[in-house]
């Protein structure tokens, strides 16, 4: 039985997140050996690039009267290898991810219905027992183009322990120094863009965008490209580090043509004016309780655009290592007013699957959602909406 989204497509309400998962993890079973290769290139995984590899991907809470994790996990792959079920898969599901049930039907598209099943079996079985059927061996073979273009360039910017090489593009045109994995999204039309079918979502011309975690400021720079300041877009570009701004700040030295950015050197989050503290100064940096002896101020979304006074908001894009929560609450009434587009990282907390649909589809309850997801072990997960 299928009925229609809100796009058109037909979607099988019939298929829930338990029967979803089993048949992934049979399709992945099934897989075993197939060549695409487990990811090798993302957040520091590739050699060839000096890399500062800071993040991880979190665990869900285990209760401490179970046996120990890495014992429970070699009993049940062990028993996988042997008898090729899914039974051992679902058990495991129903143990911690049962209640994301909710926000598995509020997905729009069955391609993302399946990728939101494949990355809960991937935190179940772990990336070596699953891939993720977004990361192709097209995917692969284009970062592997993008890998021999970066490598050829001769100008470099350090920043943090990182070094990027200097890149021109011809659509957007705009030059920035970057990485791999970025040029390699941008080639497969993936850098913070989602399309399936009669579906795009994507930073348009003209469009107003907040920018939520600069990094080193190179998908800045192609945001602000993409918004075209001729046609009034404008990107607000809003990081914690001071570091990361003075990046996006040599980003923008290199393409003259780009008036259109603000930096904004705040913690985007749930209150005004709240000084916290910065954890793991890098591209990994985020807002903790912990003293580290380096602070920053907060302000919300909602006072931002006020102060501003904004007369629209098209594009909001988040990648602010576990703050996304937080930061789209103090969001609320600019979501509800604008019904902007929605790029937000998914990955940074074990339950943000969980979380962050059900907190936008409690202030506007008219969005349709989408997933990516571009990495091969689920990190890099965004919610798209629209």
């Amino acid at each position: 039985m299928t009925e229609r989204g809100q796009n058109g497509e037909e979607i099988d309400r019939m298929n829930d997140l338990r029967s979803a998962i089993s048949g992934v993890a049979t399709e992945n079973l099934s897989r075993r050996n197939e060549t695409t290769p487990i990811d090798y290139f993302s957040w520091g995984r590739d050699g060839r690039h000096r890399v500062d590899d800071t993040e991880s991907l979190p665990d869900a809470p285990r209760e401490e009267a179970k046996p120990s994790l890495k014992r429970r996990v070699r009993l049940f792959l062990k028993a996988m290898r042997q008898r090729d079920h899914v039974d051992e898969i679902l058990q495991r599901f129903g143990d911690d991810y049962e209640r994301f049930e909710e926000t598995y039907q509020l997905i729009s598209d069955q391609p993302s219905r399946r990728l939101f099943a494949e990355l809960i079996l991937m935190k179940i079985i772990s990336e070596q027992n699953a891939r993720l059927s977004s990361f192709t061996a097209e995917f692969v073979d284009s970062y592997e183009a993008a890998s021999a273009q970066i490598l050829a360039s001769d100008e470099t910017l350090p920043v943090y322990t990182w070094v990027l090489r200097k890149i021109a593009l011809s659509a957007p045109n705009v030059s920035f120094f970057t990485v791999p994995t970025i040029l390699n999204l941008h080639l497969t039309n993936r850098l913070y863009r989602y399309q399936r079918a009669a579906v795009t979502i994507e930073v348009g011309a003209g469009d107003v965008v907040l920018d939520a975690g600069v990094g080193w400021g190179d998908t800045c720079i192609y945001l602000a490209a993409r918004a075209n300041e001729g046609s009034g877009g404008h990107v607000y570009a809003f990081d914690i580090l001071e570091e990361g701004l003075a990046a996006l700040a040599r980003q923008t030295d290199i393409n003259p043509h780009l008036r259109n950015i603000t930096p904004v050197l705040k913690g985007v989050s749930d209150s005004d004016g709240a000084s916290v503290w910065i954890d793991n100064p890098g591209p990994g940096a985020h807002i903790t309780d912990t003293n580290t002896g380096r602070q920053i101020e907060t302000i919300t979304i909602d006072t931002f655009c006020a102060e501003q006074a904004l007369k629209k908001v098209d594009f909001i894009k988040m990648d602010i290592e576990g703050g996304e929560v937080p930061a789209l609450s103090g969001g609320a009434a600019t979501i509800l007013s604008h019904k902007p587009k929605l790029a937000i990282s998914a990955y940074h907390k074990w339950d943000d699957l969980l979380v962050i649909p059900k907190l936008i589809h409690s202030i506007r309850d008219d969005y349709s959602y989408y997933l990516d997801c571009t990495t091969g072990f689920g990190g890099e997960a965004v919610l798209y909406c629209c």
